[in-house]
């Protein structure tokens, strides 16, 4: 899953406590002196621009491997609820509007970044997306579908881990995908989460409703349970299968279209449930996988974001969790995306 920190903006003085955490993520990850450089303007730009525009906002930074597992990566998610961007193409060019600061304006974010994406609507605010990895990600096969996929995991204020974890593995021709929540939050509830991470990494060759059985029993020798959801996207033969047990959320889009929510049986993984079951589904060619724990609301979706659906998964994952997150939990959303 790797590290997540999370830094409210509300004061200049943020910024550099937002580029310090930066610049050790990156130097832990071996990226170079001149990336790292690279990294700490990107924040002081996104900082910049959260005050200037927002008055406040939030810096996300996030090392870990991609979602199947390729190649180490440093994403900085830059959210705010602010007026938003009504000209995003002029607000990026180079020197635009805060040609005060190191970098130049939002046009050096795109130049100092590996990858980078934005996402803005009038009076519902901006997510800004950079990325750099230690090496390029490698790219599909020609004629081979693939998938991105990407998360913000973030635990309740005040807490040092959070209570929920997940995993991606790819086994075969499928791709599996685990998000736990384990009860309550803090260190125990870490523990039981994280136990279901790794019983997923140990099984990947299981289908979802026996890997979940699995997981009920390895949960039984925790404080706590979990609430555990398990989808494996099988992309030649255009299926997901799903198996889950308690609160997840889980919901197929073709695009920004609802297609399908997943059903997962009552009760909690490694105490008491239901005969844990197992559901199949239609994979859409242009699919888009979204999971969240309970420390986002239940109507958390794509459907009042116009073009979000078009956007990088981890930039989809910041926005949803800036709208709908409950502030009062651990806060996971997980999406998938066919690209």
């Amino acid at each position: 899953m790797g590290e997540s920190v999370r830094i409210l903006v509300e004061e200049s003085s943020k910024t550099a406590e937002a580029r310090r955490f930066a610049r050790n993520m990156a130097a832990k990850m071996g990226l170079t002196e001149t990336v790292a450089e690279q990294v700490s303007i990107v924040v002081t730009e996104a900082c910049t621009n959260l005050l200037k525009h927002a008055g406040r906002g939030e810096i996300i930074l996030h090392s870990s491997s991609e979602g199947l597992e390729t190649t180490p990566l440093l994403d900085v998610l830059a959210l705010d609820q602010g007026p938003g961007m009504r000209n995003l193409q002029q607000s990026l060019r180079d020197g635009y509007s805060t040609g005060s600061t190191p970098g130049h304006g939002l046009g050096a974010i795109v130049r100092l970044s590996q990858d980078s994406d934005f996402y803005t609507i009038p009076q519902k605010g901006t997510g800004i997306l950079a990325r750099w990895w230690t090496e390029p990600p490698k790219p599909s096969l020609p004629g081979h579908s693939t998938l991105r996929i990407s998360a913000v995991n973030l635990p309740k204020p005040g807490e040092e881990v959070s209570g929920d974890a997940w995993g991606a593995v790819h086994y075969d021709d499928y791709v599996l995908i685990l998000l736990a929540d384990g009860l309550g939050h803090g260190l125990e509830a870490n523990v039981a989460a994280m136990e279901a991470v790794r019983i997923l990494r140990l099984h990947p060759d299981l289908p979802p409703g026996t890997l979940l059985q699995r997981v009920h029993s390895a949960l039984r020798g925790t404080t706590r349970g979990a609430a555990v959801a398990i989808a494996r996207i099988d992309l030649a033969r255009e299926q997901v299968t799903f198996a889950g047990v308690g609160n997840i959320s889980a919901r197929i889009y073709s695009g920004a279209q609802p297609r399908q929510s997943l059903v997962s049986v009552n009760g909690t993984a490694g105490h008491q449930t239901e005969r844990i079951q197992e559901f199949s589904y239609p994979w859409p060619g242009d699919g888009l996988l979204q999971l969240h724990s309970d420390g986002l609301a239940t109507g958390t979706g794509l459907e009042a974001y116009p073009g979000l659906a078009l956007r990088d998964p981890a930039l989809i994952a910041g926005v949803l969790y800036r709208d709908f997150a409950r502030g009062r939990d651990d806060s996971t959303v997980v999406v998938a995306k066919a690209l």
